[in-house]
Parts: structure tokens; C-alpha cells; sequence
């Protein structure tokens, strides 16, 4: 059935999980692929499921990736996906009758969502979104090279797919061990320090330190996952460490501007050099 769907993706060296990901998303009409130049194989594990694949220059975060997708937008819908996700056979036929429908007049449709972070899910877990609005007309679409804030939209006209119709779910499992948690905010915390510094200037560090006392009531009052048992404790103290990196590369940011010790280094080899 013509679903009028293509699905986007943008990865780098991610071989390991990339097949069983794009297993996922054979049903859409079209499977696009950037695949960042890569060390491993990931390129050619593209080329065996995707539609269209195309290498592009490493970035860090996500700079050039509304680029990319605007380049090759045909489709009526866009959903788009990451390395870390996976869908239920059940959750893709409701998306397919939906799309395929010349009478669904909705723009987005929030997809039920289940988000395993360290390999844990559920209460205890401070990320806990119901839904996942990535699945967007064409014609409501919008934008950006922001991280995390990638994929807008346009108006209110949203559809829910009811969590109580279908078991079937939509994926993210990110974070595999600490190693790869703690690389991965490391490069997020660097992007964003920079984007804050550079829009909102003297007042990013004082922003960045709102959002760490919001991320401090989430897990405690809020959501109450640090409560939660040992994973809950965990995965909180991880959700927090977050922001608090956050606000130290804009602290490190907003106060320097090179090597706060060269000065130092300099005036120490001119006293040796006297000596």
C-alpha cells in the first residue's frame, strides 16, 4: 500500500545496531539514509535496505541536517528515526491506514512511545514521554540545526494514537553502558554550550542553570524517579549530570577564551630561562 511516507535517518559508525533498525522501517514508501563518512561499514549496510543513501561530511550534532532532509523531501509525511530506534509491526499498520487515508486531515501524528535509557524503562526512568511527535506532513513541517529541537511543526493539528488501542510501540533505545552515555552527553553538552552561549549571551549561563534546577525538581517532585529504587536513583543522577555538564561548558565557555593556563606556562619558562 502507498503509504506516502519517507522515513529519515542521519548516523554515523553505527554498524552494530544500524540493520535491525532499518529491518524496522522497510514498510515506508521511501528510506533515506545520510550517513556521515564512517569507519566501519555502515555505509554499505545502508545501501542494503535504504531507498536512497548518501554520504555526507562528519558534522558534529546535527548542523547540517535540516539540509539534508529539505534536499530530499517528496513525500506527503516524514518520520524520522535515529540509530536507537525500533517499531512494532502493529504500530506501523495503524500508521500506514492512517496515512494512506485521503480523508486523515491531521499534520502530526504522536506515535506511543517507550524510551530505555541504560537499558531501563518504566517509572523509574526520568525520560518518560508517552509520545513521539516525529511522524510530520510535509506541509507542516519545520526545521532547524538546533540538537534536540531538530523537528518542528507548524499549528496544533495533532493525532494521538491511542496507548490503549495497540501494544504496538515506537523505540528508542539509547544509551547502551556508561561509556557510550557518558561519550554521547559529552559531545551533546559541548554543542549546546556553544548554541547557548552564542544566542542568548550573558544570559546562557543563568539559563542553563534554570534548566539544571528544572531537571533537579523533575526526578524529585515531578516525576519522583529518584525515589525509585536503586535504577530510578541511577537514571536520575544520569538525567541531572546532563544539565549540570551543560552549565559547566557554558561557564568554561563564558569565561574563557583559550588556554586559561598558557599565561602561566609562559611566565614560568621566562623565570627558568633566567635562572
Amino acid at each position: 500500500m502507498n503509504n506516502n511516507i519517507t522515513v529519515f535517518i542521519e548516523v554515523y559508525n553505527e554498524a552494530h545496531r544500524l540493520e535491525a533498525c532499518l529491518m524496522n522501517f522497510l514498510w515506508a514508501d521511501e528510506l533515506v539514509v545520510f550517513v556521515k563518512k564512517s569507519t566501519d561499514n555502515t555505509y554499505e549496510i545502508a545501501k542494503k535496505y535504504a531507498t536512497h543513501v548518501y554520504q555526507v561530511d562528519y558534522c558534529s550534532a546535527s548542523e547540517n541536517f535540516a539540509f539534508n532532509v529539505k534536499s530530499h523531501i517528496s513525500k506527503e509525511w516524514c518520520l524520522f528515526i535515529t540509530a536507537s530506534s525500533l517499531m512494532d509491526p502493529e504500530l506501523s499498520a495503524i500508521i500506514i491506514n492512517l496515512t494512506s487515508d485521503p480523508n486523515f486531515e491531521s499534520d502530526v501524528i504522536g506515535l506511543p512511545y517507550t524510551m530505555f535509557v541504560l537499558g531501563v524503562s518504566g517509572k523509574c526512568s526520568p525520560w518518560g514521554a508517552s509520545y513521539k511527535y516525529s511522524l510530520i506532513r510535509r506541509s507542516a513541517l519545520r526545521l532547524t540545526d538546533i540538537l534536540h529541537n531538530e523537528i518542528q511543526w507548524s499549528g496544533n493539528n495533532i493525532y494521538n494514537i491511542s496507548r490503549e488501542s495497540t501494544l504496538g510501540r515506537f523505540y528508542h533505545f539509547t544509551h547502551t553502558n556508561p561509556d557510550d552515555s557518558f561519550s554521547r552527553n559529552m559531545r551533546y553538552v559541548k554543542y549546546e554550550a556553544r548554541y547557548y552561549c552564542l544566542t542568548f549571551g550573558a544570559k546562557a549561563y543563568r539559563i542553563a542553570f534554570i534548566d539544571l534546577l528544572r531537571s533537579i525538581a523533575s526526578v524529585t517532585i515531578k516525576k519522583r524517579s529518584i525515589w525509585r529504587g536503586r535504577d530510578g536513583f541511577i537514571l536520575s543522577i544520569a538525567y541531572v549530570s546532563y544539565f549540570l555538564m551543560r552549565m559547566i561548558y557554558i561557564w568554561y565557555e563564558m569565561r574563557y577564551s583559550d588556554d586559561p593556563y598558557e599565561a602561566h606556562r609562559k611566565k614560568s619558562i621566562e623565570k627558568w630561562s633566567h635562572y
